[in-house]
This record gives C-alpha cells, structure tokens and sequence, in this order.
C-alpha cells in the first residue's frame, strides 16, 4: 500500500490539474432586432448583441464557459454550440425541444459547460425555427496557456464566419411552425418540468 502512495498522489494531481488551470469565460448574448442594409434594400433582422455574424467566443481548452442568453426578441430561442461536445453537460447543447425548453421572450438562460481535451474553430448558432439565419458567431477554443500548437504558430488568426441571407424575410416563413411549437410545448416539457420552470422564471443567474 506504501508503494502505491507515490502513484495515487501522481494520479490525483493530474486529474486537478486541469481544474486548477481552468479559467471561467462569461458572456452575455442579447438576443433582438435590428436593422440592417443588404442586396440594395434594408430590414429587420434577429441578431445577438446588435451585430452580424454575432459576437465570437474565445476560450482556451479546459475552461469554463457561461453565456447568458438574454431573449428579448419576439419569438423562442435556443443556443446550440456547434462542435463542443458537452462532456457531462448534455443538458447545455441547446436543440430546442431535446435538450431544453426553448427560451421565450421576455426570458433569460444562462448555459453553462466546460471545454477540456478541445481545440480548433467552431461556431454556435440558433437551434429553433430559421433564427440560425441570422443568430451566429465563431466559437474558438485555442490551446492551453503553455501548450505548443500541433503546427507551427500563425502570425495573425483571422476568424472568417460565412452567411446567407435571403431577400425575403426568413423568419416569417417559419411562424406557423412556431406556433406548432407553442401549442405543444406543454405536453413536450412534462419531463422537463424543473427546466420549462426555470426558463419561465428567467433562467440561471449569472
């Protein structure tokens, strides 16, 4: 037992290691209006913190992440973090009506989740209804503090997120199935009752 010593204490501090580097990365999505000029003609749109593509996130592997989703847009929202795979944080993967009750207006969530044994360029968007047209941003989790690349260091990092917009606007073409969703949303949620009541009330403070 006095041999194994040595080795446990090894074991326990690689394992805390990771925890005691993570550092915490909040953020604040305001999910809303605006109005935007594009193909020669202007309209409304639904965007995060008043800006298309949204605001980036930029974190480093192992940490924690916390984003307040603020909905004071007109229609339902959830946040899907595209790539990150949620290691013992299903509940945060954002496709609405899956993992979570949808965020409705008037409402705030604030998801939470970490990023170990990640690295590269991914992105998040919208999971509800066609809001993902418009509600975007890169999502960049870069090496740990100390760690080399896998490839020679870049001289600039340049994030490059590409959309497509239609003329018309598409979240109208989706009411009908928003209202489908708002008819079922209390039969869908009677197994998520703690987390319907949550969103309800305003979500998770931050």
């Amino acid at each position: 037992m006095v041999q194994l010593l040595p080795a446990l204490v090894a074991l326990a501090l690689l394992l805390v290691r990771p925890v005691a580097d993570a550092a915490m990365a909040k953020y604040t999505f305001t999910v809303g209006s605006m109005q935007i000029s594009q193909l020669c003609s202007s309209t409304s749109i639904i965007a995060v913190n008043g800006q298309l593509p949204g605001p980036s996130i930029e974190v480093n592997e192992g940490d924690d992440v916390a984003v307040k989703v603020v909905n004071n847009s007109p229609y339902n929202v959830t946040i899907h973090w595209h790539g990150v795979l949620q290691l013992m944080t299903p509940w945060a993967d954002g496709p609405s009506m899956v993992t979570q009750c949808p965020i409705q207006p008037s409402s705030s969530y604030t998801y939470r989740f970490s990023v170990p044994g990640q690295e590269g360029t991914l992105w998040w968007h919208a999971h509800s209804s066609f809001l993902r047209a418009t509600v975007y941003g890169a999502f960049i989790i870069r090496p740990r503090r100390g760690n080399a690349y896998p490839f020679p260091a870049p001289d600039k990092e340049v994030p490059i997120v590409l959309g497509n917009r239609c003329r018309s606007c598409i979240v109208s073409h989706s009411l009908l199935v928003i209202e489908d969703t708002k008819k079922s949303l209390t039969f869908s949620c009677l197994w998520m009752r703690l987390s319907c009541h949550e969103q309800a009330s305003g979500g998770t403070a931050m």
